[in-house]
């Protein structure tokens, strides 16, 4: 390997130095004589000694006069394209491919926008001999480039297409949110209040400097942000206070980890309003409208009011490890179904958290046929002893029928030692047969597991009337829409659950909904299981009626309440209460009611007619309106749930029943009657062919007695409505005042009639004058008024009963 080169030493900073000084000046003179350089300074030298010769310079103005004559000012639009294309030359922007070009027509057209621009002002100016009042700012081609209705069509387009290729997601963004802000803006400041909407906003932006903002912490459904807010209230506006859920505090007096804490928040007065119209205000120098921004920035509601958080319910309750292995009990039902000659196949398993469910696919019937084996000339094989061989052959091949599978529904109940079975035969929308075994023991399934899911989630953004019912047998959860329903029949034995199915109904909606969406009028002739939310702001009238004979009264007041809502309707032509929130003349929603009747059976016994024929007709019509029925009854037989209102109740829901004529009474299909109880139902709703076995949510009175004192709290009170009790009392004395309002002559033949029922009986009431006569419970009470200034009964006593004071059973005296 040859030696390695010795190198010359490194030199030193002071004889590197000279050196150095050498090569920068060399530089400067080898750029000096590059011959662009040269070429750019004789091209100057030339102009400038043009300049000075009186014949040229003549020429240069004539040739700008033509140049600005033709282009206007346009002509720096051009000298700008031409820089820009100098620059990308220069830097071989180029080379860059699609970006470059895209970029280079974004900057044409918004080149060709700004022209167009100049074009449209025609300024008293004057440049040289041309004068652009003539002309426009942007010449005779600007003119010619928004000429017209479509050229200035075409030039608007040409700012969008440059938009688009300059800035792609700005653009994108804009034209997203944009038509929505603009749509909203619209419906929210109706053209008369554009002004004050103007005024107000000025007002804002030029408010006082000694209104200094700071940071505070407002607490929002269990989650606290950090917002800017004034230092202090203005006065003469309203503090409301917004709760905090702390999950971890044990000190609560709402229940264990959902104690609240509250912080005070400025919300605006509303504007004035007359009936359900906006007045326009106007415009306070101070700015009163901030705190209103304030609210609108927060996203809460203008009214003031604060939704409980989830954390007030109870926790999910983790599912119980199930004693039974299922995998055993499929392989139980193949081998009993085979022992009984049924081919069938256990192809998927779905655990819920009250009964199991085994989807069972139906085998083949096969059938065969024995058939002599022959040789070629057709003789006969025989085997070893003589006899003709004979071979197998399939003849036929068919589907087990579906009712060899449900007629042994008894032998598979005994074989899995189960109380009870269902089988559903076929599961809607799949090719199986469902059989439903129950668990050792049922899973608790609360309301809060299934609000926190993504269905009920969805829904209640969707609707304020969004119901959490439970869990399928395959643990999905089932949520529904009341508005969509649009009225529900519950009916259940004591002890099914169906009081905690109606008290789980009334809890979703007040989790969901604030008083100003949704008001409750109660019905409770039991007297105990509704007068818990006694006292909420969510109710329409001031009580819940436990009195039977003011429940007439209180149907007419909803009927009364409907029909001013649809003379509402036409006054603004609209056709039901969605559109007429949506209207942009009306200011003040009208809320949803939901009428919830627990017991049907004391009512239909109270006043039958009267009852029947104002339910009808509330679930005929009030579905427009805003107004739904929630019905419940513990005895769903013919005389309570009748052909009329079955037929007006489409979705329906049924609990453990006694027997299976009340399982048809309620879903016209048997199956009621072999459910678990607690909680166990039955959902028919309005789009399914068969009822869906669901295991309802569980709300516990603590649960329930949480969101009432949530409700019932001093900082809603100067927050709540205004109860609709002029309209029950106004209801209840035309009820009670039959003979203001019913006019029943002496002649009539129903009082000829009712003259020959009273003379057969010992006592007559005006409930056994509305079942033999047919009439309703306003003109019973008056034909009794007429039969006791006749003498032929006495005054009031039992109750409403009469004693009959002239004959007998008999006859007369």
């Amino acid at each position: 390997m040859a030696a390695r080169a010795r190198t010359r030493p490194r030199p030193t900073r002071t004889e590197r130095a000279p050196r150095a000084r050498k090569r920068k000046s060399q530089l400067s003179l080898d750029s000096l004589n590059r011959p662009e350089v040269l070429g750019t300074l004789a091209a100057v030298a030339a102009l400038v000694v043009l300049l000075f010769v009186p014949d040229v310079r003549t020429a240069i103005a004539d040739g700008r006069d033509g140049v600005l004559r033709k282009l206007g000012l346009g002509v720096f639009v051009v000298l700008g394209w031409t820089l820009l294309g100098a620059i990308a030359v220069w830097r071989r922007w180029y080379q860059r491919g699609g970006r470059f070009w895209r970029k280079t027509a974004g900057v044409v057209a918004l080149g060709l926008f700004a022209w167009g621009l100049l074009a449209l002002n025609e300024a008293d100016w004057s440049a040289g001999s041309v004068m652009f009042k003539e002309v426009s700012l942007g010449g005779q081609a600007g003119q010619r480039m928004v000429d017209g209705f479509f050229g200035k069509l075409a030039w608007l387009g040409v700012l969008i297409l440059a938009a688009s290729l300059l800035a792609p997601t700005a653009t994108r963004w804009v034209a997203v949110n944009v038509p929505m802000w603009m749509e909203e803006g619209w419906r929210r400041r109706y053209p008369h209040r554009a002004a004050s909407a103007m005024a107000r906003w000025f007002s804002f932006v030029l408010r006082k400097p000694g209104l200094n903002r700071e940071e505070v912490i407002i607490g929002a459904g269990g989650f606290e942000r950090i917002v800017p807010m004034r230092s202090g209230p203005i006065e003469g506006t309203p503090v409301v206070f917004r709760p905090s859920i702390d999950a971890a505090s044990p000190s609560s007096t709402l229940g264990t980890g959902a104690a609240a804490t509250f912080t005070s928040v400025v919300v605006a007065e509303p504007p004035a309003v007359i009936g359900d119209l906006a007045v326009p205000e106007a415009a306070d120098e101070d700015g009163p409208d901030e705190p209103q921004q304030l609210g609108l920035e927060l996203g809460l509601n203008r009214s003031g009011w604060q939704l409980p958080a989830l954390e007030m319910l109870n926790a999910p309750i983790p599912s119980i490890h199930r004693k039974h292995d299922n995998a055993a009990r499929a392989q139980l039902i193949v081998d009993t179904l085979a022992s009984f000659g049924v081919d069938a196949t256990v192809v998927e398993i779905n655990e819920g958290p009250t009964v199991t469910q085994f989807g069972v696919e139906p085998g083949w019937e096969v059938r065969y046929k024995d058939v002599q084996l022959r040789e070629e000339s057709g003789k006969t094989l025989l085997t070893a002893d003589g006899r003709p061989r004979t071979e197998r052959v399939e003849t036929a091949r068919t589907r087990v029928r579906v009712n060899k599978i449900t007629a042994l529904q008894n032998d598979l109940a005994l074989a899995l030692a189960a109380p009870s079975l269902r089988i559903e035969a076929p599961v809607p929308g799949r090719a199986i047969v469902g059989i439903e075994v129950p668990n050792d023991s049922a899973s608790v399934v609360t309301m809060r597991a299934v609000m926190e899911t993504k269905e009920f989630q969805d829904l209640a953004r969707k609707s304020k009337l969004a119901l959490a019912l439970g869990k399928g047998v395959s643990g999905t959860p089932v949520v529904a829409d009341l508005a969509k329903m649009p009225h529900l029949l519950i009916a259940g034995a004591t002890g099914s659950g169906k009081s905690v199915c109606m008290n789980a109904v009334i809890a979703g909606i007040m989790v969901n909904a604030t008083p100003d969406d949704v008001r409750f009028v109660m019905v409770d002739p039991k007297r105990v299981e509704l007068t818990a939310y006694s006292g909420v702001p969510h109710m329409a009238f001031s009580e819940v009626i436990v009195d039977v004979d003011k429940v007439v009264g209180v149907l007419q007041a909803v009927v009364g309440e409907m029909e001013a809502r649809y003379k509402k309707f036409a006054n603004v032509a609209v056709r039901n209460i969605d559109s007429y929130n949506k209207h942009p003349r009306i200011l003040i929603k009208l809320p949803y009611w939901v009428v919830i009747i627990d017991e049907l059976a004391d009512l239909m016994m109270a006043a039958p007619f009267e009852v029947e024929k104002l339910i009808c007709r509330l679930a005929q019509l009030a579905r427009a309106t805003g107004i739904h029925l929630v019905v419940a009854t513990q005895r769903p037989s013919v005389d309570v749930v009748t052909g009329l209102i079955k037929a007006n109740f489409p979705t329906r829901i049924a609990f453990a029943v006694t027997s299976q004529t009340d399982s048809r009474t309620i879903l016209d299909t048997g199956g009621a009657e072999k459910l678990l109880g607690r909680g166990d139902m039955l959902y028919m709703p309005t789009d399914a062919a068969k009822p869906i076995r669901i295991q309802g949510v569980y709300v516990s009175d603590t649960e329930v007695e949480r969101l009432v004192e949530f409700w019932k709290d001093e900082r809603f009170s100067a927050l709540a409505p205004e109860k609709a009790d002029e309209l029950l009392e106004r209801a209840l004395a035309e009820a009670n005042g039959g003979d203001a309002i019913i006019d029943v002559d002496t002649d009539d033949p129903v009082v000829e009639k009712a003259r020959e029922l009273t003379l057969q009986h010992q006592r007559v009431s005006p409930s056994l004058l509305q079942r033999r006569l047919k009439v309703g419970q306003l003109k019973a009470n008056r034909i009794i008024e007429i039969l006791e200034d006749e003498g032929l009964v006495g005054p009031r006593e039992e109750g409403e009963s009469r004693r009959v004071l002239v004959g007998t059973p008999d006859g007369l005296a």
